[in-house]
């Protein structure tokens, strides 16, 4: 029979793994792409842990689904950080070609362009 008071560490493991997940993933519009795969990566470990502290029960205890719930949260954040940044850059090939995506000054110009000829187009009533 098995101890109701006994601590499960990897519930707590579990649990924490996935505050830092959930942590990782918004700091990345501060820390860029490395707290992005630290997100993912603490993600992935503490759905481990959760699935780990589980044992040969048959339920979750509470901290092992705040685990689950924080992972898959920062997990969905991850996914639609990556997906934004990839529709970017394919707008902006599409917009300016590859040679000027690529290059960040050429970038930075065509993009004031494209906003002074837009700022431009509001002041005159739509001509250019």
């Amino acid at each position: 029979m098995t101890e109701p008071n006994k601590p499960n560490f990897m519930a707590a493991a579990s649990q924490y793994a996935g505050i830092l997940s959930s942590i990782c993933a918004v700091l990345f519009f501060l820390l860029g792409t490395p707290a992005l795969m630290l997100a993912v990566c603490t993600s992935c470990l503490s759905i481990l842990f959760a699935h780990l502290s589980k044992g040969g029960g048959v339920r979750f205890s509470g901290q092992a689904i705040a685990g689950i719930g924080t992972s898959i949260f920062s997990l969905v954040v991850c996914v639609l950080i990556t997906i934004l940044a990839v529709l970017g850059m394919y707008m902006a090939v599409r917009l300016f070609g590859l040679e000027t995506a690529l290059d960040p000054d050429a970038l930075q110009k065509a993009l004031s362009d494209l906003m002074n000829q837009y700022m431009n187009s509001l002041t005159t009533g739509g001509a250019l």
